[in-house]
């Protein structure tokens, strides 16, 4: 199965889902019809990745039943193994129209423009999956996902809820409406959703997320519990050090923040949010200098980020560079940082 990741700064909430391609690759019996001998040759073949062979195989299946319904899937799985999916899309389509399985198919359809990241087309075929079946808790939830995506997190919220209803027991799907109720705002919910997921699953993503929700709600000591238990769960989760970084400098704890975003730079040397944070520890602990290399770190991981540059431009003022620091000032403002245009504005001429 494969995981998709949906990550949010700060803090950082992760919504993960595992689509199943839904369409098991299935030996047939010896005994079977005339058109399902080369299908098992094709179905030995693609477990080889001899993909050339097992389509020509599967070919010829179709040439002799042009309606062999696991031929065209296990078809479609190779053009997918392949990265092929433009192919892989067109052949679950034809599928659908042809053996009018249409609700698998436009699910399946549907789950690879999401790995695509075309969260549009990802949400129209799921929306069609749901109206040939709308029972299937896969098509609902995968809605959601889409929903999210795109920033529609009410329609996810309903979505997540309609899957919720048909499946009562999995996890991921309390943790993504979790997710989705953390971006509206919700944050009484968002817990209560982390909580259900960590009652049927208690791996270390989901006490992150609850983490999150708690310190949105002010709930500081709960939010420190819940990461350091995402840390005891999981040693190498940079996000659970990233954030009890964030709430730690939050409850102005600069050194022990610092701690935090150390280990998450260790384990991340990509995260520009951890050096950003960690050079604002850096500056209330006036370690100016400290914090300029910091910040300086978080711009070259991300040349956009707004905020390091507002930052950098505040501690070079500190350090008496006031060129350097309007320089620093203007960019951010460029990049559409409120308050770096202020400063500019006020201390630059």
């Amino acid at each position: 199965m494969k995981k998709y990741v949906i990550t949010i700064f700060s803090l950082c909430i992760t919504t993960s889902v595992a689509f199943s391609q839904g369409s098991k690759v299935v030996v047939v019996s010896k005994q079977a019809p005339q058109a399902e001998r080369p299908y098992n040759e094709a179905v030995a073949l693609y477990n080889q990745k001899k993909y050339d062979a097992a389509i020509t195989y599967l070919n010829n299946a179709l040439k002799i039943n042009s309606s062999y319904k696991n031929a065209y899937i296990l078809l479609a799985n190779i053009h997918q193994d392949r990265g092929n999916q433009l192919e892989a899309i067109r052949t679950w389509l034809y599928l659908s129209e042809k053996i009018q399985h249409k609700d698998s198919a436009y699910y399946m359809v549907s789950s690879i423009y999401y790995d695509m990241e075309d969260y549009k087309s990802a949400l129209e075929y799921a929306k069609m999956s749901v109206a040939a079946d709308a029972a299937n808790y896969k098509t609902q939830y995968l809605c959601g996902l889409s929903h999210f995506r795109l920033g529609e997190y009410e329609d996810a919220i309903e979505s997540f809820s309609n899957a919720i209803n048909l499946k009562e027991t999995a996890a991921e799907m309390y943790n993504d409406r979790g997710s989705a109720y953390y971006k509206v705002g919700q944050y009484e919910d968002a817990i209560e959703d982390y909580n259900e997921a960590i009652r049927i699953d208690g791996i270390s993503l989901y006490y992150n997320n609850k983490g999150s929700a708690e310190f949105a709600a002010g709930n500081i000591e709960q939010a420190i519990d819940d990461f350091s238990t995402a840390i005891q769960l999981e040693n190498d989760n940079y996000q659970a050090y990233l954030n009890r970084g964030i709430v730690k400098l939050a409850s102005l704890d600069f050194a022990a923040a610092i701690e935090d975003f150390d280990k998450c730079v260790q384990l991340n040397d990509k995260s520009p949010t951890a050096y950003n944070y960690r050079g604002i520890a850096y500056f209330k602990l006036k370690k100016y200098q400290s914090a300029v290399i910091n910040f300086d770190m978080a711009i070259l991981v991300n040349p956009k980020y707004g905020e390091a540059y507002m930052h950098r431009g505040n501690a070079n003022e500190m350090l008496r560079k006031p060129q350097l620091a309007c320089e620093d000032w203007q960019k951010a403002a460029e990049m559409g940082v409120e308050k770096a245009e202020e400063y500019s504005n006020n201390q630059c001429k």
